[in-house]
């Protein structure tokens, strides 16, 4: 190989002291690429040290270009290049003369604009199917619509430019699909079947045979089951044998189809042949449900162990085994277990319901050996964690039949279970002993559930519960927000944390936590009255009762015959001196409830202050049967007559008030005056006479009461302690309305009404 002009000659070496050659009878080196190797590369061959080759006299000249690697331009031809910022260009096409960029590109082709059409089709069609996912169903309609669009334009046009075997026949397809699709989701259900049939009936799409199934679905959702069982059964025609999960399903839905319709039987048959062959828990659960509906005992066994029988989804790890150092931020953020969890969930509720459902049926001896049954029943599956859900559920029906022995019997039994089933049977025990009053016992088991879970929201709030009974508001305040801070939708703490902050009177905070309770159950009538409350609490500081009456009235819309929101309604409209509206509302509320005495004695008072004294007749005289006892009710029927004249009836109620009360001193002074202005003297000397006596007997029992009173001062100042043992006059409760009498007459100066707010103007004649 002659040397180029521009290279120095490598020297010459002998084969066994040239360490970099491995060839022989050459005493030249040769590199392994297309040039030699340039003096100062670094080179190694296997088994030696690493050594730099120097061209020979290139260390005697010194410093200089010789010392620099030299660039390798042998790759420059292929367009490749070391300067860095430039592109492989091999064809310089990047560039034209005088450094001008290429800009235009040569025509484009007919197939390539076809391939641009149907890539924005494509485009289109996917931000459809996303939309509707996302469920904005317009928007992925008219995406759908501007997809089939131009789909039609694509078709068109390769037809227009002989292109017709390139005419992508799926792409027509899933257009078509999508379109019905979209108008189902869109509820628009004729425009759905019809585009459903079209695609039924085009031959071109041979596997369409199977949508079907969706315009069954659509029927379903019509509620018109008769054809939806007709399309499931078309459907199953043209599904294949080999797809047995598809198939199975649409026996499902038409199983579904039969219940809706209430041909029991005929739904059981399709459900059993299902779970005959792909069992799941949907169908198992759907299979007792239609047993129970027939009342077919043995059925709804046999239900019931197909439903256990099918197979869960098992945790690698039991949750009850879980390492409580385990980093909690992986276990949530890890989606397969949520999913798994939201599973678990969903077999455990189906189960439970099962049990629940045919427990009362199955056993002649009651509920409970019907509970005892299933739960047997999932020990022997291996289902133990279920078994044990059931037995609380056992213990729950027997907490609904108010058995508290046989509940709190059957939570015990769960103290020595894993901790988090002890710590909910410990929950219900310590609820069960705080509503029997057994504080202590409420505390114990309240305290077991904590050291069982910390975080049982609803531990804490027994435990709050026990406090507020011992007296220990401010200990039940902090263990009520304890217990929301763990579950921040706990109402139970929440509203009874209200409840507490009004015992305490701080009404701010209280309904600080009625309001959070409200936006969380906001029609949950207990909350807005509360609210209400809190409001009107507030109002006896400030004078305003514009929001007390609001929710009021709320509470009134929701509750609108409750006679005690419509009593505080008129009892605030009393107070604005708004005499109409509170008008209204008292009588609604008397017309709801006629037996309130508040109500009554405000309405007969109304009327009286507005001089209509035969309206108020009938609202005295039926407190006066309410309470005969009352001699006052009676008195105000009689005044009201006298006011309006009728002096024969008013002197025949004050006789009948006068057989009922013949000690009443104010009866007697009335038919007196009555029989006077009447002209019956005898009558009126024989009432002056029982007056006189009655009057004589009221001294004399004031006399004996002050007696009494003054002894037993003075015993007091002696430090002894005095005993009443004075004569009887005439009765305890004689003498006590004679002692009210004696007030009344001292406070109100013949006011029969006995009521300062009724004002003077019904004094007797």
């Amino acid at each position: 190989m002659p040397p180029r002009d521009d290279e120095d000659l490598y020297g010459g070496y002998d084969e066994g002291s040239n360490p970099l050659s491995n060839t022989g009878g050459s005493g030249m080196f040769q590199a392994l690429g297309s040039d030699p190797i340039p003096p100062g590369t670094a080179m190694q061959v296997p088994g030696t040290a690493m050594k730099t080759y120097v061209a020979p006299g290139t260390a005697a000249r010194g410093a200089g270009p010789a010392d620099q690697a030299r660039p390798m331009t042998s790759v420059r031809g292929a367009g490749f290049t070391s300067a860095p910022n430039k592109k492989f260009d091999p064809m310089n096409q990047g560039r034209k003369e005088g450094g001008a960029s290429l800009l235009k590109k040569a025509d484009v082709s007919v197939e390539e604009q076809a391939k641009d059409m149907e890539k924005k089709v494509h485009e289109v069609l996917e931000q459809s199917a996303l939309m509707t996912h996302k469920e904005d169903f317009a928007a992925g309609l008219e995406k759908a619509m501007e997809a089939r669009k131009r789909e039609r334009a694509l078709t068109k046009f390769r037809e227009g430019n002989g292109l017709s075997d390139q005419v992508n026949i799926d792409l027509t397809y899933a257009i078509d699909f999508n379109l019905a699709v979209c108008y189902h989701a869109n509820r628009d259900y004729q425009e759905a079947l019809d585009h459903f049939t079209a695609i039924v009936k085009n031959k071109a799409y041979t596997q369409s045979g199977r949508l079907r199934v969706n315009m069954g679905n659509i029927y379903f959702e019509q509620k018109k089951y008769s054809s939806a069982i007709k399309m499931y059964r078309m459907a199953l025609d043209q599904i294949p044998s080999t797809a047995k999960e598809v198939r199975f399903k649409i026996m499902r839905n038409i199983g579904l189809s039969f219940v809706r319709m209430g041909q029991y039987q005929d739904a059981m048959q399709s459900f059993s042949t299902v779970m005959e062959n792909v069992p799941d828990h949907q169908t198992g659960y759907n299979l007792v449900i239609c047993a129970y509906a027939l009342g077919n005992v043995e059925a709804m066994r046999q239900a019931f162990l197909s439903l256990v029988e099918v197979p869960g989804y098992e945790d690698d790890k039991a949750e009850d085994e879980l390492d409580e150092d385990e980093d909690e931020d992986v276990v949530q953020d890890d989606g397969l277990r949520d999913e798994l969890k939201k599973r678990q969930n969903y077999i455990a509720k189906v189960i439970t319901n099962s049990a629940k459902l045919i427990a009362e049926k199955i056993d002649r001896n009651g509920f409970e050996a019907g509970y005892d049954w299933c739960v047997s029943c999932l020990r022997d599956a291996g289902h133990v964690k279920l078994a044990n859900e059931v037995h609380l559920a056992k213990a729950s029906k027997f907490l609904a039949c108010k058995e508290f022995e046989a509940a709190i019997s059957v939570f015990k039994e769960f103290e020595k279970k894993s901790a988090r089933i002890k710590a909910r049977a410990a929950t219900n025990l310590a609820f069960l002993y705080g509503l029997e009053g057994e504080v202590d016992q409420a505390e114990k088991y309240a305290e077991l559930a904590l050291k069982s879970d910390r975080y049982n929201a609803r531990a804490y709030v027994n435990k709050a519960n026990v406090a507020v009974e011992k007296g220990d508001l401010e200990g039940a305040r902090a263990l009520y927000n304890e217990a929301a801070g763990i579950e921040p939708y706990c109402v139970e703490a929440i509203f009874n944390l209200g409840l507490v902050n009004l015992r305490m009177g701080d009404t701010q905070y209280a309904l600080a936590a009625f309001k959070k309770l409200h936006a969380m159950l906001p029609d949950n009538t207990e909350v807005i009255y509360q609210i209400a409350n809190c409001y009107d609490l507030l109002a006896n500081q400030t004078g305003d009762f514009k929001a007390t009456v609001k929710w009021y009235e709320m509470l009134s819309s929701l509750v609108p015959n409750d006679p005690g929101v419509l009593a505080k309604l008129g009892a605030i409209h009393a107070r604005f001196d708004d005499d109409i509206k509170a008008l209204h509302y008292y009588q609604e509320s008397h017309r709801v409830f006629p037996v309130n005495m508040d109500v009554l004695s405000w309405l007969g008072a109304y009327h009286v202050k507005n001089e209509v004294y035969e309206k108020a007749i009938p609202y005295f005289d039926l407190a006066s049967r309410i309470q005969p006892q009352e001699v006052k009710w009676a008195l105000m029927v009689a005044s009201c007559y006298r006011r309006i004249g009728a002096f024969p009836q008013a002197l025949a109620k004050y006789k009948e008030i006068h057989i009922l009360h013949p000690e009443d001193m104010e009866c007697l002074r009335y038919l007196v005056h009555l029989c006077t202005e009447l002209g019956r003297r005898d009558d009126a000397q024989d009432y002056i006479t029982k007056l006189r006596k009655a009057e004589k007997n009221q001294q004399a029992e004031a006399t004996a009461v002050a007696t009494r009173m003054q002894a037993a001062a003075a015993a007091e100042q002696e430090g002894e302690r005095f005993v009443d043992d004075g004569p009887d006059m005439g009765g305890s409760a004689p003498a006590a309305r004679g002692k009210k009498v004696v007030a009344k007459t001292e406070a109100s100066k013949d006011d029969d009404w006995g009521n300062e707010e009724l004002g003077d103007d019904l004094l007797p004649m």
